[in-house]
Protein backbone atom coordinates (compact mmCIF):
# COMPACT_ATOMS: atom_id res chain seq x y z
CA UNK A 1 0.00 0.00 0.00
CA UNK A 2 2.92 2.02 0.93
CA UNK A 3 4.62 1.67 -2.79
CA UNK A 4 1.55 2.11 -4.31
CA UNK A 5 1.15 5.66 -2.16
CA UNK A 6 4.56 6.79 -3.36
CA UNK A 7 4.23 5.39 -7.30
CA UNK A 8 1.35 7.53 -7.40
CA UNK A 9 3.22 10.98 -5.33
CA UNK A 10 6.16 10.75 -7.33
CA UNK A 11 3.71 10.38 -10.91
CA UNK A 12 1.54 13.34 -9.84
CA UNK A 13 4.79 15.16 -9.09
CA UNK A 14 6.54 14.37 -12.50
CA UNK A 15 3.04 15.21 -14.69
CA UNK A 16 2.53 18.46 -12.67
CA UNK A 17 6.53 19.52 -13.83
CA UNK A 18 5.86 18.14 -17.61
CA UNK A 19 2.09 20.56 -17.48
CA UNK A 20 4.48 23.38 -17.03
CA UNK A 21 5.24 26.09 -20.31
CA UNK A 22 6.43 23.78 -22.85
CA UNK A 23 8.01 27.13 -24.54
CA UNK A 24 11.93 27.42 -24.19
CA UNK A 25 13.06 30.30 -22.17
CA UNK A 26 14.25 33.10 -24.40
CA UNK A 27 18.03 32.88 -24.48
CA UNK A 28 20.40 35.74 -24.14
CA UNK A 29 22.17 36.48 -27.85
CA UNK A 30 25.11 38.55 -28.86
CA UNK A 31 23.96 42.24 -29.44
CA UNK A 32 25.07 45.50 -31.21
CA UNK A 33 24.33 49.27 -30.11
CA UNK A 34 21.40 50.71 -32.32
CA UNK A 35 23.36 54.36 -31.10
CA UNK A 36 26.99 54.27 -29.27
CA UNK A 37 26.82 55.21 -25.95
CA UNK A 38 29.91 54.40 -24.65
CA UNK A 39 29.66 56.59 -21.22
CA UNK A 40 26.91 53.97 -20.35
CA UNK A 41 28.73 50.94 -21.47
CA UNK A 42 31.89 52.40 -19.17
CA UNK A 43 29.89 53.11 -16.12
CA UNK A 44 28.22 49.04 -17.04
CA UNK A 45 31.72 47.56 -16.90
CA UNK A 46 33.17 49.79 -14.34
CA UNK A 47 30.56 48.51 -11.96
CA UNK A 48 31.27 44.33 -13.12
CA UNK A 49 35.32 45.42 -12.22
CA UNK A 50 34.34 46.99 -8.84
CA UNK A 51 36.63 50.39 -10.50
CA UNK A 52 35.94 54.02 -10.40
CA UNK A 53 35.83 54.48 -14.25
CA UNK A 54 36.76 53.07 -17.11
CA UNK A 55 38.03 54.38 -20.66
CA UNK A 56 36.22 52.56 -24.18
CA UNK A 57 36.38 54.05 -27.53
CA UNK A 58 33.49 55.80 -28.79
CA UNK A 59 31.97 52.97 -30.87
CA UNK A 60 32.52 50.24 -28.19
CA UNK A 61 29.87 47.64 -29.35
CA UNK A 62 28.42 49.16 -32.44
CA UNK A 63 30.22 46.63 -34.59
CA UNK A 64 31.43 44.22 -32.56
CA UNK A 65 29.26 42.02 -29.23
CA UNK A 66 32.77 41.85 -27.80
CA UNK A 67 35.13 44.15 -26.09
CA UNK A 68 38.82 43.23 -24.48
CA UNK A 69 40.16 45.30 -21.96
CA UNK A 70 44.29 45.40 -21.40
CA UNK A 71 45.31 45.87 -17.83
CA UNK A 72 47.39 48.91 -17.47
CA UNK A 73 50.73 47.73 -16.98
CA UNK A 74 52.70 48.70 -13.69
CA UNK A 75 55.07 51.41 -14.72
CA UNK A 76 58.41 52.84 -12.58
CA UNK A 77 58.94 56.69 -12.36
CA UNK A 78 60.35 57.02 -15.90
CA UNK A 79 57.79 55.20 -17.25
CA UNK A 80 59.41 52.05 -17.99
CA UNK A 81 57.38 48.65 -17.58
CA UNK A 82 58.21 46.97 -14.27
CA UNK A 83 59.40 43.92 -14.62
CA UNK A 84 57.23 40.91 -13.38
CA UNK A 85 53.77 43.54 -12.66
CA UNK A 86 52.18 42.48 -15.47
CA UNK A 87 50.28 39.45 -14.20
CA UNK A 88 46.86 40.58 -15.33
CA UNK A 89 44.29 38.78 -18.08
CA UNK A 90 42.72 41.06 -20.06
CA UNK A 91 39.11 40.96 -19.26
CA UNK A 92 36.63 40.65 -22.03
CA UNK A 93 33.38 41.81 -22.12
CA UNK A 94 29.86 41.28 -24.60
CA UNK A 95 26.91 42.68 -25.02
CA UNK A 96 23.81 40.27 -24.93
CA UNK A 97 19.87 41.18 -25.57
CA UNK A 98 16.96 39.06 -24.21
CA UNK A 99 13.79 40.53 -25.49
CA UNK A 100 14.37 44.30 -25.90
CA UNK A 101 16.62 44.70 -22.97
CA UNK A 102 20.48 44.78 -23.25
CA UNK A 103 22.76 43.72 -20.93
CA UNK A 104 26.68 43.53 -20.45
CA UNK A 105 28.20 40.45 -19.07
CA UNK A 106 31.73 39.62 -17.98
CA UNK A 107 32.83 36.70 -19.89
CA UNK A 108 35.08 34.97 -16.87
CA UNK A 109 32.87 35.58 -14.12
CA UNK A 110 29.67 35.83 -16.19
CA UNK A 111 28.49 39.17 -13.55
CA UNK A 112 25.80 40.48 -15.90
CA UNK A 113 24.54 43.90 -15.55
CA UNK A 114 22.05 45.55 -17.48
CA UNK A 115 21.79 48.44 -20.01
CA UNK A 116 19.20 51.00 -19.00
CA UNK A 117 17.49 53.32 -21.66
CA UNK A 118 19.84 51.93 -24.47
CA UNK A 119 18.30 50.01 -27.44
CA UNK A 120 20.37 47.28 -28.96
CA UNK A 121 19.67 44.61 -31.89
CA UNK A 122 20.80 41.26 -31.98
CA UNK A 123 24.33 40.82 -33.90
CA UNK A 124 23.57 38.24 -36.72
Amino acid sequence: MKILLAITAISLFLSGCLAQSSEPTPKLQHALLIEPNSAKVADAIAQLLHSSQVQLADDVFVTSSTVTLEQLNHKDPQGNPILGKQLNMPDQFELVTKGERCFVRHLDSKATIELKQVLCKINP
